[in-house]
C-alpha cells in the first residue's frame, strides 16, 4: 500500500510594523536556510572564520554556505533549551517572504559549538534559531538599507556585555540573498525564513552566554526590531 507524505508546514505569527499602520499576519512557514560568511566586507569574513578557527572549528570548504532547517526550526520564544554548555548566538537580519511581500526581521543563528567541531548542519539543527515576532517590510527600509544598524549583547555570570556590532553595509543585500538562496530551494520562496549570516563579534572570542539580545535599529525611520532570551541547558539529567 502506498502512502502520501504531506509536507508538515508550521504557522506562525507576525507583527508587520509599517510607518503608518500595524498588521498581524500568519504565514506558512515551509523551511528555514541559514546563510554563512556573506559579507560583503570580506576582510570581516575572514575575522570569522578565524573566530570559528580558534574554537577548532574546520574553514568552510566554500563561500557562501547554506544549512538548511525543517519550518520548525525557527522560535519565538524567551527561553531555548539546548544540549550542552558549549553554545553560543549569532545575529541576523531575517527575510521571510510571502505572495510577493518581502518581510525583515531579526534572529539569532544559535549554535552548538561542541557539536560545530565534528558536523556543522547538525550543530545548527539541534538548536532552535530565535526569530522576532516583528518584522519590518522591505520596501520601507529599501532605500536606506545599508545604514541599518544590528547589534548584540551577552549576558554571562551576571556581566552585561557588547558582542557585535555592524551595520547591514557590511552583508549581503536581500536581492542578492534570495538570488543565492533560490538557486538552492525547489520551488517558491514562499515561506521559506532565511537567516542573513553575522557579522564578526568585536573582541574576537565567542562567549557561551546565559542570555542573549540583539537589536536591528534603524537610524532613519527611527524605530528598532528586538529580540531577547535566555539559554538553558540541561541540566537535571546525568550519567
Amino acid at each position: 500500500m502506498l502512502y502520501e507524505v504531506k509536507r508538515q508546514d508550521m504557522i506562525e505569527s507576525f507583527t508587520i510594523t509599517g510607518v503608518h499602520a500595524q498588521q498581524e499576519v500568519s504565514l506558512d512557514i515551509r523551511g528555514v536556510v541559514l546563510c554563512g560568511y556573506t559579507g560583503r566586507d570580506q576582510e570581516a569574513v575572514k575575522k570569522h572564520i578565524e573566530e570559528l578557527q580558534q574554537e577548532g572549528i574546520e574553514p568552510p570548504p566554500s563561500i557562501p554556505m547554506y544549512f538548511p532547517k525543517p519550518p520548525g526550526g525557527i522560535a519565538q520564544t524567551a527561553v531555548i533549551d539546548v544540549q550542552g554548555s558549549e553554545t553560543s548566538g549569532e545575529i541576523e537580519y531575517v527575510l521571510i517572504a510571502d505572495k510577493g511581500s518581502l518581510y525583515v526581521g531579526l534572529g539569532s543563528d544559535h549554535t552548538d559549538r561542541e557539536m560545530e567541531r565534528l558536523d556543522i548542519l547538525k550543530s545548527k539543527q539541534v538548536c532552535p534559531a530565535p526569530v522576532s515576532q516583528e518584522m519590518w517590510n522591505y520596501n520601507e527600509v529599501k532605500d536606506h538599507w545599508d545604514s541599518i544598524e544590528i547589534r548584540s549583547w551577552v549576558t554571562k555570570a551576571g556581566e552585561r556585555m557588547l558582542y557585535q556590532e555592524s551595520t547591514l553595509a557590511t552583508m549581503l543585500v536581500p536581492e542578492d540573498l534570495i538570488d543565492l538562496v533560490g538557486k538552492r530551494v525547489n520551488g517558491t520562496l514562499d515561506g521559506m525564513v532565511i537567516l542573513s549570516g553575522t557579522p564578526p563579534v568585536l573582541k574576537g572570542e565567542m562567549v557561551y552566554a546565559d542570555r542573549f539580545e540583539g537589536e536591528l535599529y534603524d537610524p532613519v525611520l527611527k524605530r528598532k526590531i528586538t529580540i531577547d532570551y535566555s539559554i538553558k541547558a540541561i541540566d537535571w539529567f546525568h550519567d
